[in-house]
């Protein structure tokens, strides 16, 4: 009997998986930019409509994660412990940095993400000073946060 789909329709459905997962995968990040969604992950993404983990960057991270979501609280003079990561500081208070709670960890240790303080406080664990960041919020996702990896691993441009 052959093939249960002639080629036509087999290329069309093939075509279908593959799309579907995509539009599902590019409507999930809409939003308004606010916060996190339920899944850790924020809201909105700034880089053309794709997940912010395809755009390891100082900038999708700073328009994606620090903007809304870190300057909650990380803002103006009474920031916690100096750290201002409004779009203004953010880079010049991050990267190369001492970190105030762990002063023999950089908070962003440019090409050394295992040992960049940023990261210990986002993924969390027993080692940490103080609260997983973003405190009060759900924790950001470990796609999120391996963009964040990357781009440090990659020298933490200022780009």
């Amino acid at each position: 009997m052959g093939h249960y789909f002639n080629r036509p329709q087999g290329f069309i459905l093939g075509a279908l998986l593959f799309l579907i997962p995509v539009v599902l995968l590019m409507s999930g990040c809409a939003g308004n930019g606010q916060g996190l969604d339920e899944n850790g992950n924020p809201i909105g993404t700034g880089n053309g409509g794709l997940p912010i983990a395809f755009a390891p960057t100082f900038t999708n991270i700073q328009n994606n994660v620090l903007t809304p979501i870190c300057t909650q609280c990380h803002i103006g003079a009474s920031a916690p412990l100096g750290l201002r990561l409004d779009a203004a500081n953010s880079y010049d208070s991050l990267v190369r940095i001492p970190s105030a709670e762990e002063p023999n960890f950089l908070r962003v240790n440019p090409g050394n993400p295992d040992i960049s303080y940023i990261i210990r406080k986002l993924e969390g664990g027993p080692d940490i000073i103080g609260d997983q960041m973003p405190r009060g919020l759900a924790p950001l996702n470990q796609t999120v946060i391996n963009a964040i990896r990357v781009w440090i691993a990659q020298g933490a441009p200022r780009n």
